[in-house]
């Protein structure tokens, strides 16, 4: 009874801080729309398909240090959507969702053991808030990225983990950045490659799998943050959905069809 009370409370209080932070970020999203609108001449409405292959990893200090344990190149992929609003030839505020098949793939020795094989891979739903900066064709981009974990597998020297999702978090928050530029474009219709880093804020591996020395399965003296990171190059297609241009100052803005 008192373990099930004290589960409830855990899982309400995660709840409570999603929601605190979901709605900060809407009200952030909210003021930061009505500031760029305030002054912008001419604002671009624009959706995109995209996806993005890449490299991901777990960054863990200790395992960093620890000889006995070697990273090994893992691959990641994603594809999602795009809404973009820009504000002039320059700025620009986009929200993304991406689908994220992430991993981590691990080898290490034991005493009479040789190349064991530690693999975890994770799926995720990522939404992004990011303000890109566009001149010459070419953009950089920045924002927060917070990420709702679909599933976790993990196997260890050929042996399932069972319910390995119970052991790390089902949320996490990331800083992106990224650059790119236009390839190609008509009035409607834009060709964007880039590239974009993500790197985990908070730690992957929730408090249970802590204890039993995870990722990894090895309690190290100091224990340190597992932080997801990746990076991907994307491709985006996009497609411009009108414009809202001011005729005169005082005037309400006109809206027009996209012609980028």
């Amino acid at each position: 009874m008192v373990l099930a009370t004290e589960w409830v409370t855990k899982s309400f209080i995660i709840s409570l801080l999603n929601f605190t932070f979901m709605k900060k970020a809407f009200l952030f999203t909210l003021f930061t729309l009505i500031t760029f609108c305030a002054f912008a001449q001419e604002i671009w409405i624009e959706a995109a398909a995209k996806g993005g292959y890449g490299i991901s990893f777990l960054h863990n200090s200790n395992i960093i240090d620890d000889d006995s344990y070697n990273y090994k190149i893992t691959s990641t992929y994603g594809f999602g959507a795009k809404l973009a609003v820009n504000f002039g030839p320059y700025h620009g505020i986009s929200i993304d969702g991406i689908y994220n098949t992430l991993g981590q793939n691990f080898e290490y020795d034991l005493p009479g053991a040789k190349n064991l094989k530690n693999e975890i891979s994770w799926k995720n739903l990522d939404a992004y808030f990011l303000y890109r900066y566009t001149r010459n064709r070419v953009f950089l981009e920045l924002g927060p990225m917070y990420s709702f974990v679909q599933e976790v597998k993990q196997t260890d020297a050929g042996i399932e983990f069972q319910e390995a999702e119970n052991n790390y978090e089902h949320n996490y928050l990331s800083g992106v950045f990224g650059w790119g530029g236009y390839l190609a474009g008509s009035e409607t219709f834009s060709l964007v490659l880039g590239m974009r880093l993500h790197y985990g804020l908070t730690n992957f591996v929730n408090s249970d799998g802590q204890k039993l020395g995870l990722p990894n399965f090895v309690n190290y003296p100091d224990n340190k943050k597992t932080r997801p990171a990746f990076i991907q190059v994307m491709m985006e297609f996009n497609f411009g959905i009108g414009r809202f241009a001011k005729a005169q100052c005082n005037k309400r803005m006109q809206f027009f069809r996209a012609r980028r």
